[in-house]
């Protein structure tokens, strides 16, 4: 392991170098928990949880808690600006800490005002970045880590492969976590000895039986390949990789 690996398990108390999701479709309290359990980071996204599974954002915590005693996180997607999703993330944040939380996974936006609350309580920040400049923006924020979307992450993508990312964020001393193609042991070692301090597995933990996604939904997961793999951007406003089917073509 390198020193920016055990930099990474320390910070989030894990014994794996691996956080799970946060996967808008795969964020049921079960799959959090178990992945926990087994010794990587689960992460709760709040409106997957609260919107697709029913739960209350409090007892979902809770629930996870009663599951495994190991560390998870929760993911904030950030929308400057937007008031009524400010107040909802904040509401939810205020509810992490409550219920002891340490470890925050935002994506978009701005971390700083995320930061700056989270020092307060001893909770480790790790934050989505696709390019060098959008790192160096996270990097002046405070976060502690970076989590380095590429162009085989699943849902929304980045546009440079495992590689480019490496070397466009050369000089950056914080743990950087490869997020996208990373779906056995032999992809988690690769991506180790290149230099990642860690990996972000979501798609591979969709077809288990711990997450609760419908079963074509599994069995979609696994039947198709790498190639079957496409990018749009009707679905997010941003590029997200899907599985090319019918209606997708319909959108382009």
């Amino acid at each position: 392991m390198t020193p920016k690996t055990e930099l990474l398990k320390q910070q989030l108390r894990i014994e794996v170098p691996v956080i799970c999701g946060p996967m808008y479709p795969g964020s049921n309290p079960e799959l959090v928990a178990a992945v926990s359990e087994a010794g990587g980071m689960g992460v709760v996204q709040p409106i997957s949880m609260t919107h697709i599974y029913r739960h209350d954002f409090r007892e979902g915590l809770r629930l996870i808690k009663s599951l495994t005693d190991k560390p998870f996180g929760v993911n904030f997607t950030l929308m400057d600006g937007v008031k009524v999703y400010e107040q909802r993330n904040r509401q939810w944040m205020d509810i992490a800490i409550e219920e002891g939380v340490k470890f925050f996974l935002t994506s978009l936006g701005n971390p700083k005002p995320i930061v700056r609350i989270a020092r307060e309580h001893g909770i480790t920040v790790y934050h989505d970045v696709t390019t060098r400049a959008f790192a160096q923006k996270a990097l002046d924020a405070g976060v502690d880590g970076l989590n380095c979307v590429n162009n085989r992450a699943g849902g929304q993508t980045g546009q440079i492969s495992p590689q480019e990312m490496l070397d466009a964020l050369a000089g950056i001393d914080l743990p950087l976590v490869c997020a996208g193609g990373v779906g056995d042991e032999n992809d988690f070692r690769l991506m180790l000895a290149a230099g990642y301090a860690g990996c972000q597995l979501g798609t591979r933990f969709l077809a288990t039986k711990e997450c609760q996604v419908p079963d074509d939904y599994k069995q979609a997961i696994v039947d198709h390949g790498e190639d079957n793999i496409v990018w749009t951007n009707k679905l997010a406003g941003t590029f997200s990789s899907v599985i090319r089917t019918p209606d997708i073509e319909r959108l382009g």
